[in-house]
């Protein structure tokens, strides 16, 4: 990709982000409390209702020009997504919102956020608003409502077996076992742990939040006993995370989120296996029905070209990420990751997950990866690998 091409990719990026971040903030004005209105604050929860109704002299609805019933179950669902407890379901949420946005003034009593709110309204199954929600948005509201905790931040697993045809010996090369050069076995286990911490609520307006995050994926020779089992290689991902909570739509998405990010991705290794790059990114989350989409473009820091250790890194990973998955009703989900290079040398990688149940509380896992990138050891050899285990916590990436 050109330098021009690339500039006008970081200025789109940027003008989305900030398009969504003006969004959201209408949409918490949305739901505050007019004059005349009232709040209803909750016991122990310490979270507060914010009413968008008017009251009329004869104590009945009055349905606003601005706002139609649906606007407002839409607006509170917006606010109890970012101020709700991360145990309160995404069908007790829309439940309360139906309730309340129906309830003259008079009615509002005071009251938890889902205090009193367990089954349907009266003769109806289902509200004027279905909210649609996938666990990697659950996991973007989750880290919202859970300040100074762990989240889940990108997908967790441990695959214990993985199988790779032709493992490059790059991350290995001067590994000796009793002056031997250490022969690398064909099956290995793989891990990734990623989890963030939110650290300033509210930083930008009421649907915004700021987190530290860290990943760690290892590739670790488990069964190799006669090379004393070594780990290959171990890349380290630490960033730092803005979030703006989002509602507004495109071609029939809801984009729920918007994230950028300040990121440093490295293996820990001194030279010559030193390998190390900087980035800024955004991250654009759609959604419609059972479908989650994410766009993530970056633009890479310079460095100084004797201080770095992969000055062409960016012609084997390109400058975006593409990623989907589509949730099952019946517990299995598939995700479908790509990336390019966009150049005539083309170069790119695909990744495709597939989670299923395995019971009430294991969820089984399977990871193919084509392509360049899965580590960044080998960040410029092709590998294709197949391997199968447990997701143990889904993220939004």
């Amino acid at each position: 990709m050109s330098e021009p091409g690339l500039i006008k990719l970081v200025v789109v990026s940027f003008w989305l982000l900030v398009a969504g971040a003006a969004s959201a903030q209408e949409g918490a004005a949305a739901a505050e409390v007019p004059p005349g209105g009232e709040v209803g604050t909750g016991g122990d929860t310490g979270f507060s209702v914010s009413e968008s109704e008017p009251e009329n002299p004869g104590g009945e609805r009055l349905v606003s020009d601005q706002l139609t019933l649906e606007e407002r179950e839409q607006a509170c669902l917006r606010e109890q997504l970012l101020v709700a407890p991360a145990s309160i379901t995404l069908e007790e949420m829309r439940r309360f919102c139906a309730q309340r946005v129906r309830e003259t003034p008079d009615e509002r009593e005071p009251q938890p956020v889902f205090g009193t709110v367990t089954e349907p309204l009266p003769g109806e199954t289902e509200t004027t608003v279905a909210p649609e929600s996938s666990k990697a948005a659950q996991a973007i509201r989750d880290a919202a409502n859970n300040p100074f905790t762990l989240a889940s931040h990108k997908v967790n697993y441990l695959l214990p077996v993985v199988y790779n045809p032709s493992p490059n010996e790059a991350g290995l090369e001067d590994f000796q076992v009793n002056g031997v050069d250490i022969d690398l076995d064909e099956i290995e286990v793989q891990f990734q742990l990623s989890v963030q911490v939110p650290i300033w609520r509210g930083f930008l307006g009421q649907a915004s939040f700021m987190s530290l995050a860290y990943t760690n994926k290892s590739f670790w020779q488990a069964y190799n006993s006669d090379d004393s089992s070594p780990f290959r290689e171990t890349n380290h991902e630490p960033e730092l995370l803005m979030t703006w909570l989002n509602d507004w739509s495109l071609f029939g998405f809801q984009n729920v989120a918007n994230q950028l990010a300040i990121n440093h991705q490295s293996n820990g290794r001194s030279e010559p296996l030193s390998r190390s790059w900087n980035r800024v990114y955004a991250n654009f989350f759609f959604e419609r029905e059972n479908i989650f989409i994410s766009f993530k473009p970056w633009y890479r820091i310079p460095e100084d070209r004797d201080d770095d250790d992969n000055p062409d890194i960016e012609a084997y990973l390109g400058h975006f990420e593409l990623a989907g998955t589509y949730s099952g009703d019946n517990g299995h989900s598939v995700s479908l990751m790509l990336r390019n290079n966009l150049r005539s040398d083309n170069r790119g990688a695909v990744e495709l997950r597939w989670g299923f149940p395995l019971g009430g509380r294991v969820r089984g896992f399977v990871k193919y990866f084509g392509g360049y990138g899965e580590s960044l050891i080998d960040y410029d050899e092709s590998v294709n690998t197949l391997g199968i285990g447990f997701e143990l916590a889904r993220g939004a990436q």
